[in-house]
C-alpha cells in the first residue's frame, strides 16, 4: 500500500470549513500521514532535515491549501524553498524521483469564474502551473488536482459531503 504525506498548509484550520472537513475525511485512512505546516511551522522556521525524512518516508505527497491570491499560502513557498534544497530534490540529487504530487485547493469563487469568459480569466489548473513545473523540474509525477469551489460561500451540508467523499476516492486513487 502506498502511503501519502498530507502537507496540510492553512492558517487556521480550525476555522476552516472546506479544508478541516477534507482532513477529517481522510485521516483515519492507514496510509496517511497529515502534516500540518502551520501547526508545526508558526514562526516560519522549517526543520528542514524532518521535512525531507517525511517525503522519503511517502511514495505520495500532497499538499492541502486555500487559494490565496491565486496562489498557495506563503508558508508553502517558504517551505518549497527550504525543503526542496539543492543536493536533495534537485543540482545533483533527485531525491524524490518517481514519487507522486498532488494538489488540493480550495477555491473562494465559483468554477465559472475560473475561465477565459470568466472574471478570473484562467481556469485554476492554470493557476496551479508552478505547481506543475516544481513537480517535472525534482522528477516527480504530478496529478491532477482535486479543486473545490465557492468555498467563502455558505456551503451546504450536502455539497460539503459531497467534497468529502469525492477528496476520500481522489486519495485512495493516488
Amino acid at each position: 500500500m502506498k502511503k501519502i504525506l498530507v502537507n496540510v498548509v492553512h492558517s487556521d484550520i480550525e476555522k476552516s470549513i472546506v479544508n478541516k472537513r477534507l482532513v477529517e475525511g481522510i485521516q483515519d485512512m492507514k496510509n496517511i500521514t497529515i502534516n500540518n505546516l502551520y501547526k508545526k511551522y508558526p514562526d516560519f522556521k522549517i526543520d528542514v532535515k524532518e521535512e525531507q525524512k517525511l517525503l522519503l518516508e511517502h511514495d505520495t505527497i500532497l499538499f492541502q491549501f486555500p487559494m490565496y491570491w491565486f496562489s498557495s499560502p506563503s508558508l508553502l513557498k517558504e517551505w518549497f524553498d527550504t525543503v526542496l534544497a539543492p543536493g536533495f530534490a534537485h543540482a545533483g540529487a533527485s531525491m524524490l524521483k518517481g514519487k507522486s504530487f498532488a494538489v488540493v485547493v480550495s477555491c473562494g469563487g465559483a468554477k465559472k469564474a475560473f475561465s477565459t469568459t470568466g472574471k478570473d480569466k484562467k481556469t485554476v489548473e492554470e493557476f496551479l502551473y508552478p505547481f506543475e513545473i516544481t513537480a517535472e523540474y525534482v522528477k516527480m509525477n504530478y496529478k491532477k488536482a482535486y479543486i473545490t469551489y465557492d468555498t467563502e460561500t455558505v456551503l451546504s451540508e450536502e455539497t460539503l459531503n459531497k467534497y468529502t467523499q469525492d477528496y476520500i476516492t481522489y486519495v485512495k486513487e493516488l
